[in-house]
């Protein structure tokens, strides 16, 4: 799993993705050539405060690192995480995250 840094990237994403959408994240998924599974996370101020954005990207990592199963390969996306991901807890958000991760493939 590699990580989408640049802006350029991001950009790619956003004008060429294929958007899913659940109650907590929505997903940009872009098609590629090659065999990897890139990923950025994005978490606006309008979830909470630095503390609160922090730990939705940490869960979502979390999450990343322990269903590698179910990451696609031969695609870049970015996880938009909504304003009620900041109030959420743990259990709802890997739900949402594995129905999504579903959905996709």
């Amino acid at each position: 799993m590699l990580s989408i840094t640049s802006k350029r990237e991001y950009q790619s994403i956003y004008r060429d993705n294929v958007k899913t959408e659940g109650n907590l994240f929505v997903f940009l998924k872009k098609k590629i050539l090659e065999d990897y599974f890139a990923v950025g996370i994005v978490v606006s101020k309008k979830v909470g405060n630095a503390v609160i954005r922090n730990k939705v990207k940490r869960r979502v990592r979390a999450f990343l690192r322990e269903h590698e199963g179910l990451h696609p390969t031969g695609v870049e996306m970015v996880i938009i995480a909504k304003s009620d991901a900041g109030s959420a807890i743990w259990q709802k958000i890997k739900d949402e995250l594995i129905q999504l991760f579903e959905n996709i493939k």
